[in-house]
């Protein structure tokens, strides 16, 4: 074999070993990458029909059963479903970060997006209203018996309002309800009846009162009472 062959024969046992460390770097390159995806997503929402407020955090576009770091306020780790979504509930307002690992400690972390601020204005409450039930079933009065009011208030802006309600055998409740113009429901307040001491004497009556600011209301009901009792 003259020098010529011998040459043509090394030259792609040389090319091979100049592309060999290139490819392993492609590989390793791609063994260490995170395992989040470009779509991956950390959001912190209001949770709805909560109060006071509650947040829940929220991944989607994750990759299916990946382990996903959670730093800020709280500490914790998720799990992504099949679809590659979680959502852990009740979680303390704040900023939040998401991070992922791949599989040589390579990882990438994402920023989790919060609520828009909301614009709020003091609230004025200008009026209340207390309403008894609509209805009056027989019951036996010898014993006693429960009767819930309710209860609307109404005003301008948004926020807190704390209620104050008095009723009969001294019941009392203080809670605090968040307003939004121009009505909002006050919570219920529930009041028990003195027992009868005989059928002869006139039924039970009880009363609600609901105070929020200056505006205030009340409102009775009596009881129909069963014969005999």
């Amino acid at each position: 074999m003259n020098r010529h062959a011998r040459y043509a024969l090394l030259t792609p046992l040389l090319v091979s070993a100049v592309a060999m460390p290139s490819t392993l770097a492609r590989a390793a390159a791609t063994s260490s990458a995170p395992a989040a995806v470009p779509q991956a997503t950390c959001a912190l929402v209001a949770a709805p029909n909560t109060n006071p407020q509650e947040f829940d955090l929220t991944l989607t576009g994750f990759r299916a059963n990946q382990s996903v770091r959670i730093t800020g306020p709280e500490k914790f780790t998720l799990t992504t479903d099949g679809a590659g979504a979680a959502t852990n509930e009740d979680v303390k307002k704040g900023t939040y970060n998401a991070t992922v690992q791949g599989n040589n400690q390579g990882k990438k972390t994402i920023t989790c997006t919060k609520p828009a601020r909301t614009t709020t204005t003091a609230v004025h409450v200008t009026d209340v209203d207390v309403s008894a039930p609509a209805t009056s079933p027989e019951v036996d009065c010898s014993v006693a018996q429960s009767v819930t009011f309710t209860g609307k208030i109404s005003g301008t802006g948004t926020g807190d309002v704390d209620l104050a309600w008095t009723g009969s055998n001294s019941k009392t409740s203080a809670p605090t309800v968040k307003f939004a113009a121009p009505n909002t429901a006050a919570t219920p307040f529930t009041v028990k009846s003195t027992p009868r001491s005989a059928p002869s004497t006139n039924p039970p009556q009880v009363f609600a009162q609901l105070n929020a600011g200056k505006a205030s209301d009340s409102a009775t009901f009596k009881l129909k009472c069963k014969a005999g009792t």
